[in-house]
């Protein structure tokens, strides 16, 4: 089955150019890029609909993710052995190494 065709009023048929400096291009490149829309659309966002932008991802890279995950996992399995009540006593290098991480995580992050 085809795509319903617009309405004449919502067709896009009118062309504007406009020039734009160097700068101005990157900027455009960096908004397109954090969005994930095109030029047009952006521009459309911005002048048309008074929005701001909405990243298509996260600032943190999925490295970073990964290792969050990881860490989360170590300290639900740290939780679940001392809600057992079979151990009272936690390997205080388990506890040390996730600080570590996650004070790397941190710096990552505020960078």
């Amino acid at each position: 089955m085809a795509r319903p065709q617009k309405e004449k009023k919502e067709k896009r048929t009118v062309k504007f150019t406009f020039r734009m400096n160097e700068k101005e291009v990157q900027e455009l490149a960096n908004l397109c890029a954090y969005s994930s829309l095109s030029g047009a659309e952006v521009l459309r966002e911005i002048v048309f609909k008074d929005r701001l932008l909405l990243p298509k991802i996260p600032a943190l890279d999925l490295q970073t993710y990964g290792e969050l995950k990881r860490i989360g996992n170590n300290i639900n399995q740290i939780a679940k052995h001392l809600n057992s009540g079979t151990s009272t006593q936690v390997d205080v290098r388990i506890i040390y190494e996730l600080s570590s991480r996650l004070d790397i995580i941190i710096k990552a992050i505020l960078k």
